[in-house]
């Protein structure tokens, strides 16, 4: 590496599998001694976790056991651990069998133990998780707070919990907010609730020189974060350079139909700041893949000027130009790769296990990409 590199304090926002391709790519950066090589390097990497899903089989430890929900938290100690490999199979693998631990995930449960050894302490229970796992970097929640997420529909309908919001059958959505979880299954309508952002967390944004937002879910992975205030304060308030990594596809009942613009838009609606730089895919999905996605209501997420309300496009002498929307600077690159993943799927009651191929953020060409912006800081 240059002896002139410069070190990086680096803040990852979000959740979900887009948050594990940021970190498995961002981690090589970690360290002058890294096995990238460039102009920048990465002094710190702190990944801050939504805790709004609720869905699955992990919702049943939720309920049964009283902690906040596991998922994404094992999703960035498994990208962010030394055996990354080893341990995201692992993590990632469902017992099967039609017994009360069928389809639980061997990393939700192995979370769920390390909380109960700590008497309920979560936060004890990731660092001894990341120790163990010998991961690099820090893992937060950005609240420790019980909250569930809710949604209000454009018909006045209100979901609770991830897995009614994720549901492509329903109105589009006109908010997301949060309500202490102990209002689930009650039926008077729920109650906003302002989560209490944890201290660690917004120390560590203060602290950063660049705060990447997403990849992932714009209403149940990235947005999440950004409605525990005392989060969206601090990024705010922070001086870091604000970057926001686009999803590759809309989904269906959540973000349908959305331009860039949208996405955009929403970020500063809930977060209450400006972004510096959006990073978006240019990649053409294969048309037989896209053709899954599209018969789940799904379509790919593109920059289209003609859809997008550009702000001005500042042109060079030798031919390169930037691209301005919402006042934001425009990165295109080539991030789509495609990956093979087990799936569960009921088969005559039974739960099995079948593997399909899915649209993910390359983490080499992510990471890349994003350091370069950081360089040109």
């Amino acid at each position: 590496m240059s002896p002139m590199a410069r070190g990086f304090k680096v803040v990852a926002v979000g959740g979900g599998t887009g948050l594990e391709s940021l970190l498995r790519g961002l981690k090589n950066y970690l360290g002058r001694d890294g096995s990238r090589r460039g102009p920048a390097y990465l002094e710190s990497l702190t990944s801050i976790v939504t805790v709004a899903d609720d869905g699955g089989k992990g919702g049943k430890l939720i309920d049964e056991f009283g902690i906040l929900p596991p998922g994404d938290i094992r999703g960035s100690l498994a990208a962010l651990s030394d055996e990354e490999d080893l341990i995201s199979k692992l993590f990632r693998l469902r017992l099967t069998g039609g017994g009360e631990l069928g389809g639980h995930s061997f990393g939700n449960l192995f979370l769920t133990a390390l909380i109960q050894l700590n008497k309920g302490k979560f936060l004890k229970a990731i660092k001894d998780a990341s120790r163990v796992l010998r991961v690099e970097g820090v893992i937060l929640p950005a609240t420790i707070d019980h909250v569930i997420l809710c949604a209000e529909l454009e018909n006045g309908t209100i979901l609770m919990g991830e897995p009614e919001i994720t549901n492509a059958d329903h109105s589009p959505i006109k908010r997301v907010f949060f309500s202490k979880r102990e209002n689930k299954g009650s039926e008077s309508e729920p109650e906003p609730y302002n989560a209490r952002a944890l201290r660690e967390a917004i120390n560590a944004i203060s602290n950063s020189d660049a705060i990447v937002i997403g990849p992932g879910g714009l209403y149940t992975s990235v947005i999440p974060n950004l409605l525990v205030k005392g989060i969206s304060r601090a990024i705010s308030n922070s001086r870091a350079r604000k970057i926001y990594v686009a999803n590759i596809m809309n989904q269906a009942g959540r973000t349908e139909g959305f331009s860039l613009s949208d996405h955009i838009r929403k970020i500063m609606e809930y977060g209450g700041f400006r972004l510096d730089y959006v990073l978006v895919n240019r990649k053409r999905i294969p048309q037989s893949i896209m053709r899954e996605y599209e018969s789940e209501g799904s379509s790919q997420l593109l920059f289209d000027p003609d859809k997008s309300d550009i702000s001005s496009i500042l042109r060079f002498s030798n031919g390169d130009h930037i691209t301005l929307v919402e006042g934001t600077i425009i990165v295109e690159a080539n991030l789509a790769k495609e990956v093979e993943e087990e799936d569960i799927r009921k088969v005559d009651g039974r739960e099995e296990v079948e593997k399909k191929v899915v649209i993910r953020h390359d983490p080499d060409i992510l990471a890349d990409t994003l350091m370069d912006i950081f360089a040109a800081i």
